[in-house]
């Protein structure tokens, strides 16, 4: 059982690490203007690729967003963090294992890259979409993506208005990981809700033209765009402090993982 607690922890911190740095250089690339197009997860990774060493670096970054994909599995099939087995809580988990799916895409980017494959054109989110849309369902399954994403904000929206996130912060972290933890938070629950109601109007009203990725949803705020970016470096921040100081190993977690092996 403790194999498995250090496993838990090991995948969590390299996880949260990787998230920070793909945070802060997607915020880095938004505020600067020579690289504002290219504000995405593709353009953080094609970035790192052209520093020296590149690659190597990509691959390390691979490896710790699969680490946190595995992570976020884990916790969504034993329910480590307790969230129970109501709808709420399964919402939540399933939440959880989107969120696992969606790093191990990015895992999967970032090691093409490392590899010296493409990384695909500027609307690839819109392709996608009209692949989606012309399977069976597709306008429904699109929509409901959108829903998880606009419940994503919702949940982001609420951690960062009632500081909900601290509980799981060791007591020895500085005082400024609260506001810097709410603002990149809100940041990215402002994102969140951009892209999800882009999926949304794609799925049930007919506007996949119109779906919108990381750089379109900072782009479309305009003069606000700045503001959200500095939002998702402090997000980045945030990831990091959590590699840092989150508490993965207390009693509740090590009590859920007994159960769980019986």
């Amino acid at each position: 059982m403790m194999n498995r607690l250090r496993r838990l922890e090991t995948f969590a911190r390299a996880g949260w690490l990787a998230r920070g740095i793909v945070y802060c250089l997607l915020a880095y690339i938004a505020l600067t203007s020579a690289g504002a197009d290219d504000a995405s997860p593709q353009g953080v990774f094609r970035s790192v690729r052209d520093m020296p060493g590149g690659p190597l670096l990509l691959m390390l970054l691979a490896i710790g967003l699969a680490l946190y994909g595995a992570y976020r599995f884990y916790g969504a099939a034993l329910d480590s963090e307790g969230k129970g087995q109501e709808a709420k809580g399964i919402a939540i988990r399933i939440g959880y294992a989107a969120s696992g799916l969606a790093h191990f895409i990015l895992a999967w980017a970032a090691l093409r890259l490392a590899t010296g494959k493409s990384g695909g054109g500027g609307e690839r989110e819109q392709e996608a979409a009209g692949m989606l849309l012309d399977m069976p369902l597709g306008e429904t399954l699109l929509g409901v993506i959108g829903l998880g994403f606009l419940a994503g904000a919702a949940q982001q929206a609420v951690k960062a208005w009632t500081t909900e996130f601290m509980k799981g912060v060791a007591p020895e972290a500085p005082a400024w990981v609260v506001p810097v933890g709410r603002a990149g938070l809100a940041a990215r629950a402002i994102v969140f809700a951009i892209i999800g109601y882009s999926l949304v109007r794609a799925g049930w009203f007919g506007a996949a033209g119109e779906v919108k990725g990381l750089g379109d949803a900072l782009s479309s705020l305009t003069e606000n765009s700045t503001l959200v970016a500095a939002g998702l470096f402090l997000f980045g921040i945030h990831s990091l402090v959590e590699a840092r100081w989150r508490r993965i190993r207390d009693v509740d977690v090590v009590a859920r993982l007994k159960a769980a092996a019986r």
